[in-house]
């Protein structure tokens, strides 16, 4: 008597089998894609922030060389009437800027040149909430003078400035050449509020001689 042979079977997945592999793989696919877009999105936050952080830096350091670098230089309004001004800021008419100076240590290598180290700079805030340094290229500027223009924040809401000399606050300066306005404050308080309801405070001191 012959023994019965067994059918053969196939070794392949069953339709069922198949399906569940199909839904595992994704489940797994869905959760790493979110995983990834979470990783894309803090990526990108943090990016944000570094920029956020380095405009401020940036920022920073113009707001304090400039008033680190300032001198008791008079300079002639842009109309060319009145008396010159040196610092002039704050709540004040003298000035349709938020501050004006004439500063000290424009560079020069090697003197090349035929110019002094002064130059006059002013800060606005645009309509568009930017504060914007302006610097002219020489200290007593015209209508016609060059300026060198660079937006240092933007979402700028408001800016308040404190001027100290001799331990007392005002919100205005109104410099001149002649006494008793001829001096300059000590130090200078700038507050700065952002639209998304940051702040900025820069202290800085003031002082420098004309060259």
């Amino acid at each position: 008597m012959t023994p019965r042979t067994r059918p053969p079977t196939n070794a392949g997945f069953t339709l069922t089998e198949t399906l569940v592999a199909l839904f595992i793989l994704s489940i797994l696919a869905v959760a790493g894609g979110s995983l990834l877009l979470r990783a894309t999105e803090a990526g990108k936050q943090v990016r944000d922030r570094e920029a956020v952080i380095r405009e401020l830096d940036i920022a920073q350091a113009f707001i304090r060389d400039d008033l680190e670098s300032i001198v008791p230089r008079g300079s002639v309004p842009l109309d060319g009437l009145g008396e010159p001004l040196t610092l002039v800021g704050g709540e004040t008419n003298q000035t349709d800027s938020l501050v004006r100076f004439v500063r000290n240590g424009w560079i020069n290598p090697d003197r090349a040149i035929a110019r002094s180290g002064l130059q006059t700079v002013r800060y606005i805030v645009t309509e568009e909430g930017e504060l914007v340094r302006e610097a002219y290229l020489r200290p007593d500027p015209s209508p016609s003078t060059t300026i060198a223009r660079r937006v240092l924040l933007s979402d700028v809401e408001a800016v308040e400035l404190t001027f100290w000399l001799d331990g007392v606050p005002s919100a205005y300066w109104e410099g001149a050449t002649t006494p008793p306005a001829d001096v300059l404050p000590d130090l200078v308080d700038l507050q700065i509020v952002l639209r998304d309801g940051r702040a900025l405070t820069i202290s800085s001191l003031v002082g420098g001689m004309p060259s």
